[in-house]
């Protein structure tokens, strides 16, 4: 399976990509038996890419790795576009490398299986959020602002010594 980064073909063959996405919930159920869950929401999906790089592509794995360690001009790891029909499925556009970037070398060929994972950045579910957030945020400014204005009145319309 071919999977980009910003345009760039991942090196390789016989890629493989995985995702996968967390539905968090809790048991709200107890002692009894009924079927009670909490919904904590979508999480950020992952993409596991295991690639073959033969050694003598030894560029092509410092290529890779060098992608991985990027940083931004923040010091934050590079966000980056992901071009991939399985990304595509999970609706995942923006990623960034996650966690370990582990490379092993092959006994039976002369290359490397590379394995690592991409984190989901942006996701739907955060924009959806967000959105709601924000949203949220000028309805209970716009109910602050209004309180205050009926009190100020309030106050004004009072006489007193």
């Amino acid at each position: 399976m071919v999977i980009s980064i910003d345009g760039w073909q991942v090196p390789g063959y016989e890629t493989r990509v995985n995702a996968g996405v967390k539905l968090a919930g809790g048991d709200l159920s107890g002692f009894g038996s009924f079927a009670l869950s909490s919904d904590n929401g979508v999480k950020p999906a992952i993409l596991t890419v295991k690639t073959k790089i033969a050694h003598a592509d030894e560029t092509d794995l410092a290529a890779l790795i060098t992608k991985a360690k990027a940083l931004d001009e923040n010091g934050a790891r590079t966000v980056y576009t992901i071009n991939n029909d399985l990304a595509e499925a999970y609706k995942i556009r923006k990623a960034k490398f996650d966690g370990e970037v582990k490379t092993t070398e092959l006994e039976d060929v002369r290359g490397w299986q590379i394995t690592f994972k991409l984190l989901e950045v942006r996701s739907v579910s955060e924009r959806e959020q967000q959105q709601l957030d924000e949203t949220s945020n000028q309805a209970s400014e716009q109910q602050a602002t209004d309180a205050q204005t009926q009190v100020q009145q309030q106050f004004e319309q009072v006489e007193g010594p």
